[in-house]
């Protein structure tokens, strides 16, 4: 079977390389560079809670995706020499406010489901786990599951995986539409011609509604502005992610720390403004205000593909034998990758999978 993977992010790399390790041959299409507009500019916390507001039907996903991570990372780094800095150290989320220590302690409940060692911290013992944080919390919700990985380098990773997979890569080579009749796709016209396949995965990002477009389907995708800052010379050490309703601090293993995240639909503009700078460094101010006199190394801007539910779309469009989604991961994409990937090639090459995709139908929004 001969697949065509357009969107060589975290997830079109990891869908490409599960199909050609399971026997299949892959054609890999992308526009710009791996991860170049989203994967390589986040700040890689696999965290199926952190980020959670509450209970959801795609925890399960979410979780098993978590529980493949070290296995999965492990693998990228004995197959290419390059690590991507899988850390497993755990996660605080901070109360700020009243409301919010009242917020964590409903959340408990249903992340107890999944992590038994999650704890609710009082804030004077947050603060003894991470001298980092600011004296005025209000408490912290300690997730010991939850890790993250050096988004730049698992990018990387995963560029090199594909290549010595034997998978055929295109870089710069765009995507200008899904060749299909009026029952299925058979391949991808591109501006150097046609690449036809016996299926079509799109794992575009915030592209995707433009590529499905022509051929009668509606799906939203819509992009989300998020910029991060970098910060060095830290005066306070970070052990694990500090997270908060306002923003969060991911530590990488050279010691500097990065703060996200904006969130703005502001289309496909890849700015970083001082009003971003701004309230990014408000909210290090509230949760870790230790860190206020850091140095700022410098930022990255990521669109991160986001639905109306914001949940992704994984499985086959309605209509079109062969062609299947991949996409919308929205702020989960690190996270969801490897899971993300079994499930797709299960779909291709089995017919279907027992995984817990069914929240995230393609065709729950279809018209």
């Amino acid at each position: 079977m001969r697949v065509i993977v357009v969107g060589a992010g975290v997830i079109g790399s990891a869908v490409a390389l599960e199909l050609r390790q399971r026997g299949a041959e892959v054609v890999l299409i992308e526009s710009h560079a791996e991860g170049g507009h989203t994967s390589a500019a986040s700040a890689g916390m696999v965290n199926p809670f952190s980020l959670t507001p509450e209970d959801s039907p795609a925890l399960p996903f979410y979780w098993h995706s978590r529980q493949m991570y070290a296995e999965w990372t492990r693998a990228l780094y004995e197959g290419t020499g390059i690590d991507p800095e899988w850390r497993d150290a755990g996660c605080l989320r901070v109360a700020l406010t009243p409301a919010d220590a009242e917020q964590l302690r409903v959340n408990l409940e249903w992340v107890r489901r999944y992590d038994s060692c999650a704890e609710l911290l009082d804030a004077q013992s947050a603060c003894r786990l991470e001298p980092a944080l600011s004296p005025n919390i209000h408490a912290a919700l300690h997730l010991p599951s939850e890790g993250w990985v050096h988004a730049e380098r698992l990018m990387r990773a995963l560029r090199r995986a594909v290549q010595l997979s034997g998978i055929n890569l295109y870089i710069g080579y765009p995507a200008l539409s899904v060749l299909g009749d009026e029952e299925r796709a058979y391949g991808v016209r591109t501006a150097d011609g046609v690449i036809e396949g016996d299926a079509v995965v799109i794992a575009t990002g915030a592209w995707t509604t433009a590529l499905l477009k022509p051929l009668g389907i509606h799906l939203r995708v819509e992009p989300v502005r998020g910029v991060i800052l970098k910060l060095g010379d830290l005066p306070v050490p970070v052990r694990r992610i500090l997270s908060s309703p306002v923003g969060y601090l991911v530590p990488r293993a050279d010691g500097t720390a990065l703060l996200g995240a904006t969130r703005e639909q502001a289309g496909y503009d890849l700015r970083a403004t001082t009003e971003h700078y701004l309230s990014l460094l408000h909210a290090l101010w509230r949760v870790a205000s230790a860190l206020h006199h850091a140095t700022v190394l410098g930022h990255t801007v990521g669109l991160r593909p986001d639905t109306p539910d914001h949940n992704p779309y994984i499985g086959m469009i309605r209509g079109y034998e062969g062609l299947y989604l991949a996409t919308g991961h929205a702020y989960h994409g690190i996270l969801l990758a490897p899971a993300t990937a079994c499930a797709v090639a299960d779909l291709i090459l089995n017919g279907a999978t027992e995984l817990p995709i069914e929240p995230f139908n393609p065709n729950r929004f279809l018209r």
